[in-house]
């Protein structure tokens, strides 16, 4: 009897209704998922943000330059301090401030641009000459003490009003009040001694400007107020200096070199100021970010809501 072969198995057979020439699809793989945003996270960023004002250095920057390229234009037309050398200094002056503004830089650079820029016209004025020599029509001594006044304290107050929550916040602006006090004891001489009373009454009223820093000494639940007084301080000295135009406006510092030199150093003082804030930024805002939210807005700041109203005053 023959022996029949084993029977072969069966070809495969495909089990899909899919056509065999159908390529196969690849499936991209899927993002990982972040972990998510904690309320204390969005907090800690309000209290001590890694690079504050990235937007407002840049405007801040445009106006200053504008502002010079007016003080340009008054020279020009006979205006301002009658010096040849104040039309080309006001008009570099512009032109670096409006490249800072403009030109991709990283956020330290574009601060120390900006105290550069803002620094040498207020220096220049400082000993009498430049754009703002207006600024030094007390003496050298008084000018560069109303200098620090201008900027060091004011971008102290910038940087307590960010970083209500650091400690050392709290010694820097004691520390720029110290070296603030040869100005302040310049201010009270000029309120009490004799001469024209508008600007005693102006002496007397950038002292009462100044001392409003001290309410950057309050709890760091709230900002004080202090980026509000800082500005003050600036605009109220500045105006101190515009209205000496009363009865010096005609001198050495030709027809309504007093008001050119106000608005230059209001210019000048709140740009410097406000990128010198930023490079404390820069040197102690991851420090600050050790902070702990729970002791400044509670227990429960984990389970609430990102609040709006923590830039509140």
């Amino acid at each position: 009897m023959d022996s029949v072969p084993p029977l072969s198995p069966p070809p495969p057979m495909s089990t899909s209704s899919l056509p065999p020439d159908v390529q196969p699809i690849s499936i991209a793989p899927l993002p990982p998922i972040k972990p998510p945003v904690l309320a204390s996270d969005i907090l800690r960023e309000e209290v001590a943000p890694i690079a504050p004002a990235q937007r407002a250095v840049r405007i801040w920057l445009v106006g200053f330059a504008m502002a010079f390229a007016l003080v340009a234009v008054a020279s020009r037309l006979g205006f301002g301090p009658p010096s040849r050398n104040v039309f080309n200094g006001s008009l570099a002056t512009a032109v670096v401030a409006l490249l800072a503004a403009l030109l991709p830089a990283p956020y330290a650079a574009r601060a120390s641009l900006a105290i550069i820029a803002g620094l040498v016209p207020l220096a220049l004025g400082a000993m009498g000459e430049g754009p703002l020599a207006a600024v030094g029509f007390q003496g050298h001594l008084a000018g560069a003490a109303g200098l620090v006044l201008i900027t060091l304290l004011p971008g102290a107050l910038f940087f307590r009003a960010r970083y209500r929550a650091f400690r050392a916040a709290r010694v820097i602006l004691a520390v720029t009040l110290l070296l603030s006090l040869p100005a302040m004891v310049g201010l009270v001489l000029g309120a009490i001694a004799d001469g024209e009373i508008v600007p005693r009454i102006m002496g007397g009223a950038t002292l009462l400007a100044t001392l409003t820093a001290f309410f950057g000494f309050m709890g760091e639940e709230t900002t004080g107020g202090c980026g509000r007084w800082a500005l003050l301080i600036i605009l109220v000295h500045a105006t101190r200096l515009g209205v000496q135009t009363l009865g010096q406006g005609s001198g050495v510092y030709g027809q309504w070199g007093f008001v050119i030199g106000a608005a230059g150093e209001f210019a000048a003082a709140a740009i410097v100021s406000f990128a010198l804030f930023q490079l404390l930024a820069v040197a102690f805002a991851r420090e600050a970010r050790k902070v702990d939210v729970h002791r400044i807005v509670g227990p429960g700041a984990e389970d609430r809501p990102p609040l709006t109203s923590m830039t509140s005053e």
